[in-house]
């Protein structure tokens, strides 16, 4: 019966408007199961693979989201701002104390021991590197693992949308939701979450493209607190795919970055995001539309 209560629950999403609002902010197969359970609707992840695969309103409503957005002439560079001098965004601000959990249910310790300083040194390679792109191959190739046990090695991070089971999760999904509901005021009902991710300290995502999820992405960007100096922070690294420079970003709290991702070989998108610090960084991010910077100033 939980493939039929899972099936229930997708029809759910396409008749009850809050609950087609809410499933915007979910990312992951676990939010939707934890999503099903809130409104009465028991299934599992397992369910959730076959009862989206046979129900009716589900293989459009996936087309859609994965279609890439269209093609435009727009060369590669990134957008930052303050988030306090956006005012669209501003409010934003205010749901940042309920976003950025440091969940209960991370084994700290087993994090720490899985740090790589090796990887961590990769970050500081061109992306172009004969030998960096051999060296990505054969990890990529290996799906980023020492062995099938092993942890991944491309991320040493927290992504907050698998910790369901944290007692703070509800609080933090509801903000979630709220989060979307702004975001639809400024970007239309294109707007959805795309990840949620927290860097403790000494912590990384390594070079990668994004190319299996083109076009443009908001990321809002946070920290525990101002670094002691301004010259150690945590950065945002990509390289210029036209003319190969490496741009480095050094961050601060409370800021909104844009950049786009695309698919073409000749103009893949490669950046690493990392957190050498004693601070705590988190980042929010969402696919917004092709005209994103339209809609931000006539918000």
């Amino acid at each position: 019966m939980s493939v039929e209560s899972c099936k229930k629950f997708l029809q759910a999403t396409q008749d009850r408007p809050e609950l087609a609002q809410q499933l915007k902010a979910a990312t992951g197969m676990g939010e939707i199961v934890a999503l099903g359970g809130r409104h009465g609707f028991e299934f599992t992840a397992r369910d959730l693979i076959e009862g989206s695969t046979t129900f009716a309103g589900g293989p459009a409503r996936r087309q859609r989201q994965e279609q890439a957005p269209p093609r435009s002439g727009t060369a590669f560079y990134h957008h930052e701002y303050e988030l306090a001098d956006v005012p669209a965004l501003a409010p934003l601000i205010d749901e940042l104390p309920r976003l950025e959990l440091q969940p209960t249910t991370v084994d700290m310790a087993a994090f720490r021991a899985e740090f790589r300083e090796d990887d961590l040194r990769s970050t500081s390679d061109s992306p172009a590197d004969p030998e960096f792109q051999a060296w990505h191959q054969r990890m990529a190739a290996a799906q980023w693992r020492d062995g099938a046990d092993s942890p991944r090695r491309d991320f040493h991070l927290v992504n907050l949308d698998e910790h369901v089971d944290h007692p703070g999760y509800a609080d933090y999904f509801d903000a979630k939701t709220r989060v979307i509901d702004l975001l639809e005021g400024v970007f239309g009902d294109d707007v959805r979450f795309s990840g949620s991710l927290w860097y403790p300290p000494s912590s990384y995502r390594l070079w990668h493209t994004n190319e299996n999820q083109p076009g443009w992405r908001m990321y809002v960007v946070d920290l525990d607190d101002d670094f002691a100096d301004g010259a150690e922070t945590s950065f945002f690294r990509y390289q210029n795919p036209e003319t190969g420079e490496i741009v480095t970003l050094p961050e601060r709290r409370r800021i909104v970055r844009f950049f786009k991702t695309e698919q073409d070989p000749e103009k893949l998108f490669w950046h690493c995001i990392v957190n050498p610090t004693i601070r705590h960084r988190w980042s929010f991010g969402f696919a917004v539309p092709e005209d994103w910077q339209a809609r931000l100033e006539n918000a």
